[in-house]
C-alpha cells in the first residue's frame, strides 16, 4: 500500500478512487474525498453500517398484495442499496463476492428472500475474515440449494449411491484455489516438462465430498428453511478417515470438525491468496493487473500487518491503494512500460456503468419502496444473483477475439455487451434520464433542477455534465464533441431538449463505459 496521503490533493485521482470503490461519485462526494482524504474515507467506510436487503425486502412484500417476495421486489431492493446506500465499499465488496461464490435464481428459482438473505451474508461478512466467510457460505441453505450440497449422504454400498460432488468440486476450483498451481504472481507453476500443475484431481474431489456429506437445509411444518444455515446430520456423514491434496483428516470427526478441517485446508492453502487477490483487482482496477500488483494483494491477505491471515478489509484497501493503481500500470503483454499504461483498466460490466448514471442523477423512487423499473437481466443481460451459470457471467479470463486475446490480454466483459445487450442498455439509460418527470409510485425520479437552467452557456453545460457524470475527467475529444451538438441550435424550445439529449450523449459515449 501507498502513503494516500500524497494523493489527495489530486483531484483526478480522487474521481478514479470512487469509480473503482463505490458505484459511482454523487454531487459533492469528490470535493469531500480530496478534502478529508483517504485513510478518512476508508475509515467512514468501514465503520458505516450495513445497508441490509432482506428487511427491505419484507417490508415492501408487507405492503403489497403478494403472498411471496417477488423478482422486482429483490432487485428494486438492490438498486436501492447501491444508489442511496452510504456503505458504498461494503455494497461494492458485496457485489464482487457475489460473482465470485456465485448462488443464482437460476438453479434455485424465485426463492426471493433466501437469494436477499444470501446477498446479506455477503454483506455482512465483505469486511470480515475470509475464513468466517467461506465457511459460512458452504453451509448457507442457498448454496446447499444451489450446488446441491444438502442432502449430500455417505457412501451407500446397498443403494450404490455416493456424495454429491458438486460443491466439493466448485469451491476448490471457483471460490478458492483454482484448477492450477500458482507462484506468487499468479503465474501457473509449471513442472520439468512446462505442464501446468493441478492443484487436486477426481480423488481429492470424491474425498471432498466425504468430508462435506451429511448436511440439511432445515425442514420443520412442511417448510424448508432459507434463512438459516444447513444443519449436520451425523448419521448420513461419513465418519472414516480421508485424504485431500496430502491433507490427513482422521476417523471418528463428525460433519462440523470435517467442515472446520476443509476449510482450514483451503482457507491456508498456497493458492487462495494470490486468488482472491486476482478476483479483487480484476473486479475493481484492472482487468490485467500486473505481477508485482498481484503480488502485494496477495500478501497482505496472507498477513494483514497484525499476523491475521485472510482480513478482507486489509485486503480490499491493499487492492484499491497499490502504487500501480495510481501509476495506472497493468500488465505489460510484452510491451514494456507502454504497454504497462495502455492495458490498464477495465471495461464496466453494464449493472456498473447504469449505476454510475443513476448515483450522477441522484435518483430516487417516486414511492415508499424500490421496484425494479431497470428490467435489468433482460435488459443488461445481467442482475444480482443472476448468473446463468456458477462460472458467474462471464470467465476471469474471457477475451475478445483480436489484440487483446493476441496479446494474452483479458477483458471479460466483452463477453456479456453484445451489440444487443448493448443495445438494450442505451435505450434503458435514455429512459432513467426521462424519468426526472415520473409520478407513478412505482417508479423512479430525479431532481432536474441542475440541469434545467436554460441560461447556462454551452461551455457552463458541458461543464456540468463532465462534473457529474465522469468525475472531470472527460477527455478532450468528448467535450468537444458535446460542444458542436450542443451549439447546432439555438431556439430556446430545442435547448430544453438539447439539455437532455446532452447526458444521453454523454452517459452513452464509450469512455462512460471505461475505468482507468
Amino acid at each position: 500500500m501507498t502513503d494516500t496521503k500524497i494523493y489527495s490533493d489530486d483531484r483526478r485521482q480522487c474521481a478514479k478512487f470512487l469509480y473503482r470503490g463505490s458505484f459511482g461519485p454523487k454531487k459533492g462526494q469528490i470535493e469531500r474525498l480530496q478534502k478529508n482524504g483517504f485513510d478518512a474515507w476508508f475509515d467512514e467506510q468501514f465503520s458505516a453500517p450495513p445497508t441490509y436487503h432482506l428487511p427491505k425486502l419484507r417490508a415492501i412484500l408487507g405492503s403489497s398484495n403478494f403472498i411471496n417476495a417477488q423478482d422486482d421486489m429483490r432487485q428494486g431492493i438492490w438498486w436501492q442499496c447501491i444508489i442511496t446506500g452510504e456503505d458504498q465499499l461494503r455494497q461494492r465488496m458485496a457485489y464482487a463476492l457475489s460473482q465470485l461464490f456465485v448462488v443464482s435464481s437460476h438453479g434455485v428459482g424465485s426463492l426471493n428472500e433466501g437469494l436477499a438473505n444470501y446477498y446479506d451474508l455477503l454483506v455482512d461478512n465483505a469486511f470480515s475474515n475470509f475464513r468466517t466467510l467461506f465457511r459460512e457460505i458452504t453451509i448457507s441453505a442457498m448454496m446447499g440449494q444451489y450446488l446441491t450440497l444438502s442432502g449430500s449422504k455417505k457412501h451407500n454400498p446397498q443403494t450404490n449411491t455416493f456424495p454429491d460432488e458438486n460443491y466439493p468440486r466448485e469451491c476448490m476450483q471457483l471460490f478458492t484455489i483454482g484448477l492450477w498451481q500458482l507462484d506468487k504472481y499468479g503465474e501457473p507453476v509449471l513442472d520439468q516438462y512446462g505442464n501446468k500443475i493441478p492443484t487436486y484431481n477426481q480423488d481429492d474431489v470424491e474425498n471432498m465430498s466425504r468430508l462435506l456429506c451429511g448436511w440439511n437445509i432445515k425442514y420443520e411444518n412442511w417448510r424448508h428453511d432459507w434463512i438459516n444455515p444447513m444443519q449436520p446430520d451425523n448419521s448420513q456423514h461419513d465418519m472414516d478417515e480421508k485424504n485431500v491434496m496430502g491433507n490427513h483428516f482422521p476417523a471418528g470427526q463428525d460433519a462440523n470438525q470435517d467442515l472446520d478441517g476443509m476449510v482450514d485446508m483451503l482457507f491456508n492453502h498456497d493458492n487462495t491468496p494470490v486468488f482472491i487477490a486476482i478476483h479483487l483487482i480484476k473486479r475493481f482496477v484492472t482487468s490485467n493487473p500486473g505481477r508485482n500488483h498481484i503480488q502485494r494483494v496477495a500478501e497482505v491477505f496472507e498477513d494483514n500487518g497484525d499476523g491475521v491471515r485472510g482480513d478482507l478489509q486489509a485486503t480490499i484497501k491493499a487492492v484499491l491503494t497499490d502504487p500501480d493503481v495510481w501509476a495506472g500500470f497493468g500488465h505489460g503483454a510484452g510491451q514494456g512500460v507502454n504497454g504497462e499504461q495502455q492495458h490498464f483498466g477495465l471495461l464496466k460490466e453494464p449493472l456498473i456503468v447504469v449505476a454510475n448514471q443513476l448515483r450522477a442523477l441522484d435518483m430516487q423512487a417516486v414511492g415508499d419502496h424500490w421496484w425494479d423499473t431497470q428490467w435489468a437481466e433482460v435488459t443488461y443481460g445481467q442482475a444480482a444473483l443472476c448468473a446463468e451459470t456458477v462460472f458467474n457471467f462471464y470467465k476471469p479470463d474471457d477475451a475478445p477475439q483480436g489484440e487483446i486475446a493476441n496479446l494474452g490480454l483479458a477483458a471479460p466483459e466483452f463477453t456479456i455487451i453484445t451489440t444487443d445487450i448493448m443495445r438494450r442498455t442505451h435505450n434503458r439509460m435514455w429512459y432513467n434520464i426521462l424519468k426526472w418527470k415520473n409520478t407513478d409510485d412505482k417508479d423512479w425520479h430525479w431532481d432536474r433542477s441542475d440541469f434545467n437552467d436554460l441560461s447556462m452557456g454551452t461551455t457552463e453545460y458541458v461543464a456540468l455534465i463532465n462534473e457529474r457524470f465522469f468525475g472531470g475527467l472527460m477527455s478532450q475529444s468528448l467535450q468537444d464533441y458535446m460542444y458542436r451538438s450542443l451549439s447546432t441550435h439555438t431556439s430556446p424550445s430545442q435547448l430544453n431538449l438539447r439539455f437532455i439529449n446532452a447526458i444521453y450523449i454523454a452517459t452513452t459515449a464509450p469512455e462512460f463505459f471505461c475505468e482507468g
